[in-house]
């Protein structure tokens, strides 16, 4: 089991090393040049582009990979299914947006700063344009396993995007250092492009008309990413934006820094192990039993490699704040352990959030959402006036727990038939 998924996926695991590391690069630069403040101010800018990124990602593009990963569904069919995604993703952003826009200051408020309102939103929204572009024509890439081809547009792509923040941050101001995030994502449109170009031939996707069959098979994945918006991102950008009214934006980047060390590895996993684990597992729905095995293999490897390396990091946890964000922010070492527990589920949790996607147990899907939002909602404001910052690792903790608790009973059929 180990040999053969350490080859399937030893590309992916390539490219999505170099990305976490690009991840770790932006961290760093907005720690050393802007603080805690910095970390904080990204944290939520970043939060804000996955608003607009997740549903698409989560739902259409998932959608794609799903179908596309069918050895016999037709290349007609494939074909409908892209050209349906591609215009369901530009009704989204422009829908996005406008609901966004109603509350605007609340969700850009906190960015606008040298620039026009105008001026910001152009260059914001044909950055998360290009973006949704990439993940669509890259979640082909990955329904058809050219992980090679992959690898090198997201390393590509990851180059450009660290490049980009580096000017952004040394010629530019606060407000102009965050936008250079979202316009570098956005350049790596580039690579994705170039790959279908010279593979036109063979891939065929084009951008025909939506049709009714098509969008039929994707909504039930868009409902399913409407839940994880809502109980999600909204929920962390919402939770987020209060403790900055509590504590400040110094105060509040101590635990951001902790929170994104957690992204930093949950990338590697769900970049590594997805890309590997969602097409496999989606081509084996028919076939329960293989599909039980293969799910508690990778469940129990994921379980031993993720125990080793978290208790690593919490053994070191001064060590990797200095080194991945700067002097002073190992104050934030107290919030590991909570934070990293809750990782641990977090990590098994996708392995099982994934099946039921993959199964297209929609409501399950949502209700699990639900629920785990709600105790995580709930224990925020009742740990918060006691144990301040730690409150919020510990609600965090108890979050992963109870998803991960809730996914098992949803996929007990599969599990322990």
């Amino acid at each position: 089991m180990r040999t053969q998924f350490f080859k399937s996926s030893s590309w992916s695991f390539s490219a999505v090393v170099v990305r976490a590391f690009g991840a770790l690069a932006i961290n760093k630069l907005f720690a050393a040049y802007l603080g805690t403040a910095g970390i904080t101010l990204l944290s939520h800018f970043q939060n804000l582009v996955s608003l607009f990124t997740l549903m698409p990602s989560e739902g259409i593009n998932r959608g794609i990979m799903k179908h596309w990963s069918d050895p016999k569904l037709p290349d007609a069919a494939k074909r409908k299914i892209f050209q349906t995604g591609f215009w369901l993703t530009n009704i989204l952003l422009i829908g996005l947006f406008a609901f966004y826009y109603w509350k605007k200051d609340f969700f850009f408020s906190r960015f606008i700063t040298d620039y026009t309102e105008t001026q910001f939103l152009v260059i914001f929204l044909a950055g998360v344009f290009l973006m949704l572009l990439t993940g669509l024509l890259n979640s082909v890439i990955l329904a058809v396993r050219d992980v090679r081809a992959y690898a090198f547009v997201s390393i590509g792509g990851t180059a450009l995007l660290v490049t980009t923040v580096v000017l952004g941050l040394t010629y530019g101001s606060t407000e102009q250092a965050l936008l250079s995030y979202v316009v570098g994502y956005g350049l790596m449109f580039t690579g994705s492009l170039i790959y279908f170009l010279t593979r036109r031939k063979t891939l065929k996707v084009g951008l025909g008309k939506p049709d009714g069959a098509s969008t039929k098979k994707l909504a039930s994945f868009l409902i399913m990413a409407v839940s994880s918006i809502v109980f999600g991102r909204f929920l962390d950008f919402m939770v987020r934006d209060h403790i900055i009214e509590l504590y400040g934006v110094d105060r509040t980047g101590l635990w951001q820094s902790v929170v994104k060390m957690s992204s930093s590895y949950i990338l590697v996993f769900t970049g590594t192990v997805g890309v590997v684990y969602y097409p496999k597992m989606a081509s084996l729905i028919h076939e329960p039993k293989r599909l039980k095995s293969y799910v508690l293999k990778v469940m129990g490897f994921v379980a031993f490699i993720s125990i080793i390396c978290l208790g690593v990091y919490y053994l070191n946890r001064n060590f990797f704040l200095q080194l991945f964000f700067d002097q002073g922010f190992e104050r934030a070492s107290y919030l590991v352990k909570y934070q990293a527990v809750g990782d641990f589920f977090a990590l098994i949790s996708y392995l099982l959030a994934y099946l039921l996607s993959a199964r297209v147990q929609t409501w399950r899907y949502i209700l699990s959402q639900a629920l785990s939002a709600g105790v995580y909602v709930f224990l925020v404001f009742l740990l918060i006036d006691q144990l301040n910052l730690e409150g919020l690792t510990m609600a965090y903790m108890w979050r992963n727990i109870c998803f991960f608790l809730i996914l098992v009973i949803f996929n007990r059929r599969l599990l322990f038939k």
